[in-house]
């Protein structure tokens, strides 16, 4: 008689779990927090300050982005959506502040048009994963 299980059965540690869902809801709320400091600062005087806080928010967000991802491959064995999609959003995250240094320190405002849809996918996986860290807490 075999004992293997299937990916789908194998369970999560609920702490795992836990620290998942605290990490992906930190780097939302970075996301967030960035388009907020961005209307900020588009087409407005005085805009220095304001660019800075979001340089500042980008770095943090990419840290706590590969907290996340380093999160879910614990959790790899309990869903692989979840892996590949934090994967997914922190490789997204590194293109996007790669887009945002282009656009601010290499004066590339025609990059702004990939940088703002990025920013809504970014927070769309990132919602999609609150998603499965909420299935795998219910398993």
């Amino acid at each position: 008689m075999s004992t293997s299980t299937t990916p789908s059965a194998v369970q999560a540690s609920p702490g795992a779990v836990r620290i998942f869902s605290i990490l992906n809801g930190l780097t939302l709320l970075g996301v967030l927090l960035q388009a907020v400091w961005a209307g900020e600062f588009i087409d407005r005087h005085g805009r220095h300050n304001w660019v800075t806080v979001h340089e500042i928010g980008a770095f943090v967000v990419v840290v706590l982005a590969l907290a996340t991802a380093v999160a879910a491959i614990a959790l790899r064995r309990a869903s692989s959506a979840l892996t590949f999609g934090a994967l997914g959003l922190f490789v997204l995250i590194v293109v996007q502040t790669g887009l945002g240094e282009a656009i601010t320190k290499g004066n590339a405002n025609e990059l702004i048009t990939a940088h703002i849809p990025i920013a809504v996918l970014i927070f769309g996986l990132g919602v999609f994963l609150s998603g499965v860290g909420a299935r795998l807490r219910r398993r």
